[in-house]
């Protein structure tokens, strides 16, 4: 639908004088949003404390090699996010109010046609509209701490890193993908449950977080549309901590900048032992580590350089989890090419161990290689290959996978 409206507005201005439709879409990228400023009332709203947001992603992807057969796939989710600062709408210091929505569609190529765990769309969420997010946030202490409350996605703010954005591939876009497998409370966009998650920045380099949510995992279903507002904390709690420190990120800072964090997470829910269905332990436990550096720019002040990263996910339970052992590991490279200095090339690695109490089943590695075309602040696209070897660790045929992602913020 999406590219329906940017192919009519371009076919439009097809029928223009040259130099006017260029200059009309010169202007038209260079807008914050597709939608602009909708006549001055996006800017009297976010003075009124209300802002808006909209965003398409889709994944059209195709394995013309490997896999259970070939085929082709579709997969888009449009979801809309508006916050409310009710210090500016209310008079209450430091407190905000955010409410999202999700609507998700398509197929899903990996279950479907190639039948391996590391989705290669990362933007397929099954097929449902639902509400996504709704929760208010108070901020303390000169922004120092943070305090959030209600429904809430787990890995919009645990296990993530800038770098994970640029793949298509869900293996870590937006958390591990390995984590979400053993431990399936611990949700992303646009899963959410009930939630308590408190935020503490004691330097501009250092960050602390802790939460609970309530681990139920019924709130991925699509038949639920994320609006069962159940409390059942009896069946289960996942409590999440992580320490992130951030060098050379702070006002003033002029090294390269990085970000490394260490988290654990203990969910008590009972867990079905994966050899025997007859059996369960209540209590899983997990750890996860994340280094991210810039280790070459182009000059001292630009954003363009070279970026590392690697990630290692453990959960030392092989009787209940499906991934005792993960890796990932790549690089980003913002202004490869020359005169796109906001264009990202991404290579990656990913790797996930099979608990030996699955029988037939070995290890899945994912080679993915993409570039990401920034047009403007709010359109990208991003051509994108991945190689799945082993899929699934069950000697299924190694996958070639092809397509594009494409977003667009309305």
């Amino acid at each position: 639908m999406a590219g329906v409206v940017v192919a009519a507005v371009c076919g439009a201005m097809a029928v223009l004088p040259e130099a006017r439709a260029q200059d009309l879409i010169a202007r038209w990228v260079a807008q914050d949003t597709a939608t602009g400023d909708w006549g001055g009332l996006r800017t009297r709203l976010l003075e009124a404390g209300i802002d808006p947001q909209l965003n398409f992603t889709t994944d059209i992807l195709g394995n013309p090699v490997g896999g259970l057969r070939q085929g082709a796939a579709y997969a888009g989710m449009w979801y809309g996010e508006t916050i409310f600062d009710l210090e500016t709408l209310a008079g209450i210091n430091g407190l905000r109010l955010v409410v999202g929505a999700a609507w998700t569609q398509g197929r899903d190529l990996s279950g479907e046609d190639i039948g391996n765990l590391f989705d290669v769309a990362e933007v397929y969420n099954g097929n449902a509209l639902r509400l996504a997010e709704l929760f208010l946030e108070e901020s303390l202490f000169d922004e120092r701490v943070g305090v959030a409350l209600g429904r809430l996605a787990v890995g919009d703010a645990f296990a993530t890193a800038g770098s994970f954005d640029y793949y298509v591939n869900s293996a870590v876009n937006s958390s591990p993908a390995s984590i979400l497998v053993n431990v399936p409370s611990f949700t992303t966009a646009p899963y959410a449950g009930w939630g308590a998650r408190v935020l503490a920045q004691p330097r501009d380099d250092v960050t602390l977080m802790f939460a609970l949510y309530n681990a139920d995992t019924g709130v991925q279903s699509d038949a639920r549309h994320g609006l069962d507002f159940t409390f059942n904390p009896w069946d289960g709690v996942l409590a999440v901590a992580e320490l992130g420190i951030d060098p050379n990120t702070g006002v003033g800072a002029t090294g390269l900048p990085g970000h490394y964090a260490i988290g654990g997470y203990y969910d008590t829910s009972r867990y079905t032992f994966l050899a025997d269905p007859n059996r369960t332990r209540r209590g899983n436990l997990g750890v996860y580590a994340i280094a991210e550096q810039m280790v070459w720019r182009e000059s001292p002040d630009s954003p363009e350089g070279l970026t590392l990263w690697g990630t290692v996910t453990v959960n030392p339970d092989d009787d209940i989890n499906t991934l005792p052992l993960a890796l990932y590991g790549g690089a980003t490279y913002r202004g490869l090419l020359p005169g796109r200095v906001n264009d990202v090339t991404a290579f990656g690695v990913s790797y996930g161990a099979f608990s030996d109490a699955l029988p037939g089943q070995s290890a899945e590695w994912v080679l993915e290689l993409n570039h990401r075309f920034q047009f403007g602040d709010w359109l990208s696209v991003t051509p994108d290959l991945q190689y799945v070897i082993d899929p699934d660790g069950a000697g299924i045929a190694d996958a070639l996978v092809a397509g594009v992602e494409i977003s667009i913020d309305f």
